[in-house]
């Protein structure tokens, strides 16, 4: 029946109202709540199981109370008691949740974690490196399409290794058993669904630029004449040039403010900024490239910069992808990529040939010790005077 809104719960839930706990709830009583109120108060059922709850949820009829609003949880064995064994607490759980048998109730858990953290990551870091040659036998097992193309049953072995060293590191320290054969099940079931098709990586790939696929499929990364079957090709050197010289702008703003800030901070007692201050700071002038590009335009909202984005180089003497330190995107252009660096860096000139034979705007901007190496295709900007004026501002030298 309909039930106006000043209606108490005593008249409109009698048999809910039978069930309140008048000496554990205060003056409020079930003449004066109404049945919606957002308030917990104590109930009992005729089995005699108390619990704390709000009005509005003994109200409701979910599916668990058959057709009776006023059913105890308890009772219709939807709530069990469980006594955790390793902490002692006891809890009202489901009875699904109570078959798991856990030894400790999600407070002490969480405490039991904190404590044990360190330890818990130093053992699985351990075992997943012992485990990497088990991982690597597992997935031997695992039948790619023929027709995947090498790049990316390379990529995908990378990311299935990782989810399976940490699979079998988890089984040796926690002592599971059983579980390699359903990660692998797990591994190979989404390796069919993300793996793509060449038709679709190279679709994406070509229409959206080569980094920018970052974010519509991870096997894809990269590959872009693998997957076309272009061959490489390098940005127009008349643009990358005009490219340099807009960001040797930017950069030489950023050299006269960063140089009055120094000379500002050395005034107050405070030392020159350090390698990797210089470079926080290099890499948000860097950033702000996107701004003179996309300013007021209507393609500002769509533009995207990343830091640290990883591509699908494993520079030498390295044991995992490189990243690049900054890559702008730009709606209907090329990918502008720079590596910022404080001395020679063999990675840096791997990643950024990489990104000149994709067809993106290598930029190399060089600070601090050491000599410049020149590479093809690849614009460098030496900063080094410019930025040993900012750390000598101030300094009377």
């Amino acid at each position: 029946m309909a039930r106006s809104l000043g209606v108490s719960l005593a008249e409109a839930y009698p048999q809910v109202a039978a069930m309140w706990l008048q000496e554990r709830n205060g003056g409020l009583t079930p003449e004066t709540a109404t049945p919606k109120m957002q308030v917990a108060v104590w109930w009992r059922c005729t089995a005699g199981h108390e619990w704390e709850e709000n009005i509005s949820n003994r109200t409701a009829l979910p599916k668990w109370k058959g057709g009776d609003v006023a059913a105890c949880r308890e009772c219709v064995g939807y709530r069990v008691s469980y006594r955790y064994p390793v902490c002692g607490h006891t809890a009202m759980v489901t009875s699904e949740a109570a078959a798991k048998k856990r030894g400790r109730c999600w407070t002490c858990q969480q405490e039991w974690w904190q404590e044990n953290e360190p330890r818990m990551k130093a053992e699985l870091s351990a075992a997943a490196k012992a485990a990497a040659g088990r991982a690597a036998g597992l997935l031997d097992a695992v039948v790619l399409a023929p027709d995947v193309p090498a790049p990316l049953a390379t990529e995908w072995r990378w990311w299935a290794a990782k989810h399976l060293q940490g699979a079998i590191a988890a089984e040796e320290v926690m002592g599971k058993d059983g579980e390699r054969d359903r990660v692998l099940a797990k591994v190979t079931a989404t390796a069919a669904t993300l793996l793509p098709s060449t038709a679709d990586a190279g679709r994406a790939a070509a229409q959206e630029g080569v980094l920018r696929i970052l974010d519509q499929a991870h096997w894809a990364q990269g590959w872009l004449h693998q997957l076309t079957g272009r061959g490489p090709h390098r940005a127009p050197q008349d643009h990358l040039e005009n490219l340099a010289w807009l960001l040797g702008e930017v950069l030489a703003d950023w050299s006269q403010n960063a140089a009055e800030a120094v000379a500002a901070n050395r005034a107050d007692g405070h030392r020159p900024p350090t390698t990797a201050e210089l470079t926080r700071s290099l890499t948000r002038a860097v950033l702000s490239l996107k701004d003179e590009f996309v300013h007021d335009s209507p393609l500002e909202h769509l533009a995207r910069t990343y830091k640290e984005l990883r591509v699908p180089v494993v520079p030498d003497g390295k044991g995992r992808y490189g990243r690049l330190d900054v890559v702008i995107w730009l709606p209907g252009g090329l990918d502008i990529v720079v590596e910022i660096d404080s001395a020679p860096n063999p990675s840096s000139a791997q990643k950024l040939t990489f990104a000149r034979d994709a067809g993106a705007f290598p930029l190399w901007v060089r600070f601090g010790s050491g000599g410049i190496e020149r590479i093809d295709g690849v614009m460098v900007l030496d900063i080094r005077d410019a930025v040993r004026g900012v750390c000598e501002a101030g300094s009377g030298g």
